[in-house]
């Protein structure tokens, strides 16, 4: 039986304490994620429970696409892809004209969604001195982009 879509509200969420644990749960790298500078984050919470997450750095003008996690009871409902749209206007709305990403187990979810693989070697300093590029994703990991300067600012925080 499928699983009807769902609409979401999307929000910040800044409580490590929450993030943490999804992100863990879905087999995600916790340990570069600091109290002291987190990634901003952004996730859809059913009743008092947060089922979905996604992060985004931003450096100068290129963003790092980072740490999407749905919970397994909450998934096939389009909640990743309103995450990833999502965290695209937002880094449009702040000067972000192209976001990358690294991912082990999503290449397909990500290209569907308009990213295009791209060599490792042409990655800004700004995202080759990030942990995920330099050691919490393997070298086999697909690395991935897309440009979102022309994209429009809705209910971007």
């Amino acid at each position: 039986m499928a699983v009807s879509p769902m609409i979401a509200n999307i929000e910040p969420i800044a409580d490590l304490k929450e993030i943490v644990p999804l992100l863990a749960e879905c087999g995600l790298p916790v340990a570069d994620i600091s109290a002291s500078q987190p990634p901003l984050f952004f996730g859809i919470r059913t009743e008092s429970s947060l089922v979905a997450v996604i992060g985004l750095e931003l450096f100068g003008s290129a963003g790092l696409l980072r740490s999407l996690a749905v919970s397994r009871a909450h998934r096939g409902r389009g909640l990743a892809r309103q995450l990833v749209a999502y965290a695209e206007r937002v880094a449009a709305s702040r000067g972000i004209s192209t976001l990358f990403l690294l991912t082990t187990t999503a290449a397909t979810f990500f290209e569907n969604s308009g990213f295009v693989p791209a060599s490792r070697s042409a990655a800004p300093p700004a995202i080759q001195a990030t942990p995920q590029f330099s050691g919490l994703c393997p070298a086999s990991s697909a690395f991935l982009h897309k440009s979102v300067v022309s994209l429009t600012v809705r209910a971007a925080p």
